[in-house]
């Protein structure tokens, strides 16, 4: 302040019309003059640092140059800035006339105010950057103090995903928003941020009770104490994914379940340390249970799917891949009780066997989604016990379901019309007529949106033909199909110009010409030399 006094001294001895007043008049007067300069200067310092900077992250300049064809007012509407030498003709009025400032000077100030500030209300702006993301959040929030205060207000944190940042995560940052979103936030996610500790959750837990779904998958460090401070604080969470946090156990679900009544999701998948004890503390105390997934849990045993089944009769989505301890009877339990399933994933249980797919077909009407990835087992019988009870399936994983034959596509396609995606990769029996039951398929025809074949040996031109029907096809996959001609892949191609093929063609082995002198130094799949006659033009991978 002490350098602002000096200037504005230097300032008024230079400009002011009669120099001897200042030097000669009464020390009274001349304290009230210098007072009134400094004050009148803080208020510009005020609208100036409350304004624009040429700082901001977002860019914003002040025009300097006097040509009206390069006004920055023309550039970016919303922002009207003054340029340096109008601000110094400015000081030096309002040094001249201090005491007052007339109508036409505040108007002059005014021009430096963001015009989003003073034509738009509050509720308005935030109701703008409400559809920002983080970070232009935090560039508005640079602009000035009243862009700050509504680019960090907590109404516009209500949902974050700091997946993308994990790696600059660190808990002080946690911490931080937790302060500022408050009782706003709703939905967080820190997977893979493996900085976060039990400490900075519960501070996050203490500011945020009204917390209902949180992500905390790959958090290695986060054991039962955050599950604890969670139980304690935010009792409306529904929704919670500990998926590969290893330190956490069967106690740590039992606090939580005691106190969180409304949970709805679990997400336990990789959780090694619970058993399948938890998983029965879970099932009890988690009525309304309607999402549970436990991806790679060999506690997921015959027993607790039975746990699941008489305590969870919700359950909508099932995640069992790679649960190889599950058999038969814990599935049919499930299947019995659980009638309104309507996802079922249970790639890679090998021990599964028809009676699965049987007992799907006569308790669970609604399911939609079945992922039999890797299940050897399941057979033509089995497939059509479940399509005649599942008519409302949309998508079908059979990869690597070496027993399927063309009765299966038969039976999907005569009594499930709603199919949008159907995978067959590796069923080597799938032949040509079988996907002529599923190109004569009038509901197909008009439904199929994705088909996998890659890796059919016994799939030829004519299947492509009969896909020719299908007219909202989008995706194709026909790796490894070598009796599939690029020319009927052209045929399709050109049918379709939109529908997207995944095909590879080999190059063809050169055929030995006698005297010949030249050849084709070019050896891959994408070879396409045309001067040579021992190349096939062209012969590369469609996409």
């Amino acid at each position: 302040m002490a350098a602002i006094r000096s200037f504005l001294k230097r300032t008024v001895s230079q400009n002011s019309p009669n120099n001897n007043h200042l030097n000669t008049g009464s020390t009274t007067d001349s304290t009230s003059d210098t007072s009134s300069s400094t004050t009148t200067t803080e208020r510009i310092n005020k609208q100036t640092n409350d304004g624009l900077s040429n700082s901001s992250p977002l860019g914003i300049l002040i025009n300097n140059n006097n040509n009206t064809n390069n006004d920055d007012s023309l550039r970016r509407p919303l922002l009207n800035i003054s340029s340096t030498n109008r601000r110094g003709r400015l000081l030096l009025h309002l040094i001249n006339n201090s005491n007052k400032m007339n109508t036409q000077t505040e108007q002059v100030i005014d021009e430096n105010i963001c015009l989003l500030d003073t034509k738009l209300p509050k509720e308005l702006i935030l109701r703008i950057f409400s559809f920002l993301d983080y970070q232009s959040l935090c560039r508005c929030a640079q602009v000035s103090k009243y862009w700050s205060t509504l680019a960090l207000d907590g109404s516009n944190w209500q949902s974050i995903d700091l997946k993308s940042f994990q790696r600059d995560i660190h808990g002080t940052v946690l911490e931080n928003l937790s302060l500022r979103c408050g009782k706003f936030l709703k939905k967080l996610s820190i997977e893979n941020c493996k900085l976060i500790t039990d400490h900075n959750m519960h501070i996050l837990a203490n500011h945020c009770p009204n917390l209902e779904r949180l992500i905390v998958k790959h958090c290695d460090k986060l054991s039962n104490i955050t599950l604890l401070h969670l139980s304690k604080h935010c009792p409306h969470l529904t929704c919670i994914n500990i998926s590969s946090c290893p330190q956490i156990d069967d106690q740590g679900v039992k606090i939580i379940c005691s106190s969180c009544s409304h949970l709805e999701c679990w997400d336990i998948s990789w959780c090694m340390n619970i058993t399948e004890n938890g998983i029965r503390i879970l099932a009890e105390s988690c009525p309304k249970l309607t999402t549970f997934k436990s991806e790679g849990c060999p506690s997921m045993t015959n027993n607790a799917a039975i746990y699941l089944a008489k305590h969870c009769s919700k359950l909508i989505f099932l995640d069992f891949n790679r649960c190889s301890s599950l058999t038969d009877d814990g599935l049919v339990n499930l299947t019995q009780y659980c009638p309104l399933l309507e996802t079922l994933i249970i790639a890679n249980c090998t021990g599964l066997t028809d009676n699965t797919l049987i007992a799907l077909g006569k308790y669970c009407h609604q399911l939609k989604k079945l992922d039999a990835t890797l299940c050897s087992q399941f057979s033509d019988a089995g497939f059509l016990a479940m399509a005649q009870g599942c008519h409302l399936l949309q998508r079908i994983d059979l990869e690597d379901c070496i027993a399927v034959t063309d009765e299966t596509l038969r039976h999907l396609a005569d009594n499930c019309p709603n199919i949008r995606i159907l995978t067959l990769s590796r069923c080597e029996q799938i032949t040509d007529e079988g996907v002529r039951h599923i190109g004569s398929s009038v509901s197909a025809q008009e439904n199929l949106r994705i088909l996998e074949l890659d890796n059919c040996p016994s799939i030829t031109d004519i299947s492509i033909d009969h896909l020719l029907a299908c007219q909202n096809l989008q995706r194709l996959d026909i790796f490894d199909c070598q009796q599939i001609t690029k020319t009927a892949v052209k045929r399709i191609q050109i049918r379709y110009p939109d529908l997207n093929i995944h095909a590879y063609f080999a190059p063809r082995t050169p055929i030995p010409i006698a005297n010949q002198t030249t050849s084709c130094s070019i050896c891959c799949c994408c070879c396409c030399c045309r001067s040579c006659s021992s190349c096939v033009p062209s012969c590369c991978t469609i996409t």
